[in-house]
Order: C-alpha cells, then sequence, then structure tokens
C-alpha cells in the first residue's frame, strides 16, 4: 500500500488541509506547489504531513520556496 500524505497550507496562524495524496504523486505535488507558493508569496507558509503518523516530512516557504526536510 502506498504512504499517503496530506498537503497543508497556513496563511493566518493555523494549518489547513488542501489535498491528500500517495508517494506516487508526492514528487509533482511538490513540484506544483512550489510555483504556486513563489506566486502567492510570503504571507503562505506550506508543509507535507504523514497521513498516518501526523509527523512532518517538509516545508516550502519564502524566500526560496523550495522544500527542504523537515528537522
Amino acid at each position: 500500500m502506498d504512504a499517503k500524505f496530506t498537503l497543508q497550507v497556513n496563511d493566518s496562524g493555523a494549518w489547513r488541509n488542501v489535498l491528500r495524496g500517495t508517494s506516487v504523486q508526492l514528487m509533482d505535488i511538490e513540484n506544483q506547489v512550489a510555483i504556486i507558493a513563489s506566486v502567492m508569496g510570503k504571507g503562505y507558509k506550506w508543509r507535507i504531513i504523514d497521513a498516518a503518523m501526523g509527523d512532518v516530512i517538509g516545508y516550502c516557504n519564502a524566500p526560496d520556496f523550495i522544500w527542504t526536510p523537515a528537522k
């Protein structure tokens, strides 16, 4: 079974679910969200979490809008 993830956005202090996907879709979603994030600007923070465990996998934030692994 494919691992599942949840994409979340934060624009006002609270994380909200945007979509859920599988590991097969993860790279495509990351690439497209990086483009959307750069258009939307620094007022938005993005992250992907492991849907089963709730652990953060990575972040995409200003100023570079590239995905960085969670520490």
